[in-house]
């Protein structure tokens, strides 16, 4: 430790010291604050490619500055009635009053301030660009399906993604396996996108992704759970169509799409043939789930692979209209999709096994601002079954900094759409949940914010198969943050949650309520997060932070308690062409479910999402060297030392090792 520490010294010494100058990246603050879900890499791809192709901010429309995930509809709202009530933004300074300091900072790479600077930027973009971004992974020890030959592969993961760009056009694609597969085109995606070609706003050949209203009908691109933001986490913030170009094996489109934009109005059609890995049950022949891993090792992975054919097609219109201070969209969609096989979701809610295959989708959106309230609905329904959900929500800021938002739920029981992406406390299907949330979000100056929510939520259904009736619990949690000098920065979490499960465990105790050997477990959750922030020079910053979490179950026989809780510091260290980071964490966790999360540093255009359950330490070290303007080499090496076990895993994924090891290196040419 004291080494390490030594060297990110070395290497500040080199500079005087400038303390309050040191960048951070917007990208990582964000990831490290909030709570990813989904499909991350593609929201990492996405921002990669704005910084290329980045917004004017003086004429980009609520669309476009959405796909930076730190701002809120309010954020966007309050931009765009400054630019249009004062005139052009033009500074960071300015954007700053809007949105806040580190909000502003985080959003500058993304955007121009002047129509000059793009159009001089876009008149140097006038010939073919590109990029070449290779990724390999390995681990030390191999697992144990590799020794045995039960992995038909090898032990090591390889990513290529080859992009080339022309004005209004671009090609993407991209090749990944993972660790043991047996081939290195397991998996293969291409897609070709045209925009911003005079009526054309998009059109994608191949691999796609598509998002409607709130994503109760189709929202493919969801990238954070309810707890991000109390104020911007209960919309569905992505573009309406989007070329995908992420290593991820589930969760996009095959075909084509077009969104045309005749005036006030944009029509989105697509239509789709994809062949998805599912597990059907040899016995009835019925689809019981989709399979989102993507691997492809075993004998079992490997007959699964694409063994089912998904046809999707459908529209959406959408009328967009503004005057007299109201601005808003309304807009519908229908869906219709087929499968190969039966789905088993559809059979037990009662559609005959004929008839349980394909069903149709339509959906209703509605999104209004005015002054500084907004209002937004969804609703959706489904044919088979026959079911409907919605959301309705308002968000008013009756100060500047401070915004509140106000939203309802009610996810049917049997209501089914393959695609949804819905802002939930238990999946994100748009069924089996009903819910009230408030939140607020207030700037109480440049150096104070801080936020809170509260969310009841409701299950007709605890568990539709063995525990088939009613539970409600409900999530509070409080965010702060305190700037308390140019160089440091404080940030806490505090969360209080209360939740029932269907366990057999309790209904083994015979208590009331249990039923079929089945009864509800009462958990309790309590958690609190505190980070720090320091910038010690311009090249050199620490980042502290320290998390405590228990959870208590409450069994008819007594309160069963599990406690967890980490300590981590993270060093970095950027001059010039050389970045560095170090990490080091401490966890003690009694059981699985008082393990804790934390976003670690990765590669460019990747993620990670540490999971620390047991007891020992972890260190990562990573660094990048921009060896050339268009060439970036980096590496990152991860070992964790466990102190409660002599193995780590089990099965085939089994390590024979206390202290399992990973090596990933990577290099981005860019032309």
């Amino acid at each position: 430790m004291h080494l390490v520490v030594s060297f990110f010294f070395l290497f500040c010494l080199a500079r005087p010291p400038e303390v309050g100058q040191c960048a951070t990246d917007g990208v990582e603050s964000v990831f490290s604050t909030f709570e990813p879900e989904g499909n991350i890499e593609a929201l990492l791809d996405d921002l990669s490619d704005l910084k290329k192709q980045k917004l004017y901010l003086n004429e980009s429309s609520a669309e476009d500055l959405l796909q930076l995930p730190w701002l809120t509809p309010s954020d966007v709202r309050n931009i765009i009635f400054r630019r249009t009530d004062t005139g052009p933004i033009t500074n960071e300074a300015t954007l700053a009053d809007i949105i806040g300091d580190e909000k502003a900072e985080w959003t500058v790479p993304y955007i121009y301030f002047s129509r000059e600077l793009q159009l001089r930027r876009k008149a140097l973009r006038e010939q073919i660009e590109g990029s070449l971004y290779t990724r390999y992974f390995t681990e030390m020890p191999e697992r144990d399906g590799i020794t045995t030959g039960k992995y038909a592969g090898e032990n090591y993961k390889l990513y290529n993604r080859l992009q080339l760009t022309i004005p209004h056009l671009k090609a993407s694609v991209v090749q990944e396996k993972d660790v043991g597969e047996p081939d290195v085109d397991d998996f293969t995606s291409f897609s070709l996108n045209a925009y911003d070609f005079g009526v054309l706003k998009s059109a994608v050949v191949g691999n796609y992704t598509l998002n409607f209203g709130e994503g109760l009908l189709m929202g493919q691109n969801r990238y954070f759970s309810k707890g991000s933001d109390p104020a911007g986490s209960v919309r569905l913030s992505s573009r309406r169509l989007k070329p995908y170009s992420s290593s991820g094996e589930y969760g996009f489109l095959q075909g084509a799409a077009v969104t045309l934009r005749p005036g006030p109005f944009e029509v989105t059609a697509f239509t789709s043939s994809n062949r998805v890995d599912a597990r059907v049950d040899e016995t009835n022949g019925l689809i019981t789930s989709f399979d989102d891993t993507g691997y492809h090792r075993t004998v079992t992975e490997l007959e699964r692979r694409d063994g089912v054919t998904e046809k999707v097609e459908g529209a959406n219109l959408l009328w967009n209209f503004s005057g007299s201070g109201v601005n808003g969209r309304l807009g519908g969609s229908m869906i219709h999709y087929g499968y190969s096989e039966p789905l088993e979701a559809l059979v037990e809610s009662g559609i005959d096994r004929g008839e349980a295959s394909s069903a149709d989708l339509v959906g209703l959106e509605a999104a209004v601002s005015f002054g500084r309230a907004g209002m937004f609905l969804e609703t959706v329904f489904s044919q088979k079954p026959d079911d409907s959900s919605w959301i309705a929500g308002a968000s008013y800021e009756p100060v500047r900094g401070v915004t509140a938002v106000v939203a309802v739920r009610q996810y049917g029981e049997h209501y089914y759409s393959p695609f949804a992406g819905a802002f939930a406390e238990r999946g994100d299907g748009a069924s089996n949940e009903e819910g009230y949330y408030a939140g607020i979000d207030a700037r109480l100056s440049r150096k104070v914010r801080v936020g809170a929510y509260y969310d009841w939520f409701r299950f007709p259904l605890l568990s539709p198969s063995s525990y088939p009736y009613p539970s409600e619990g409900h999530d509070m949690r409080l965010f702060a943050s305190w700037k308390a000098s140019s160089s440091i920065t404080w940030s806490l979490q505090l969360q209080h949650k209360k939740k029932e499960e269907a366990s057999s465990a309790q209904g083994a105790l015979g208590g009331e309520g249990a039923i079929n050997g089945y009864a509800p477990l009462p958990s309790l959750t309590d958690r609190v997060r505190l980070d720090s922030d320091i910038k010690l020079s311009r090249v050199f910053s620490i980042r502290t932070r320290g998390e405590v979490k228990r959870v208590t179950q409450e069994f008819f026989s007594g309160d069963v308690s599990y406690n967890g809780w980490l300590l981590y510091e993270q060093l970095n260290y950027k001059n010039g062409r050389l970045s560095l980071k170090w990490r080091g964490t401490v966890f003690n966790t009694d059981d699985y479910d008082s393990q804790l999360y934390a976003y670690e540093d990765g590669l460019p255009m990747q993620f990670n999402l540490g999971t620390y359950n047991g007891r020992g330490k972890s260190i990562f070290f990573l660094a990048a060297w921009q060896a050339r303007e268009n060439l970036k080499l980096a590496a990152r090496y991860e070992v964790t030392f466990y102190t409660d076990r002599e193995v780590y895993s089990s099965g085939s994924d089994l390590r024979l090792t206390d202290s399992p090891a990973s090596l990933h290196v990577g290099c981005l040419w860019s032309f």
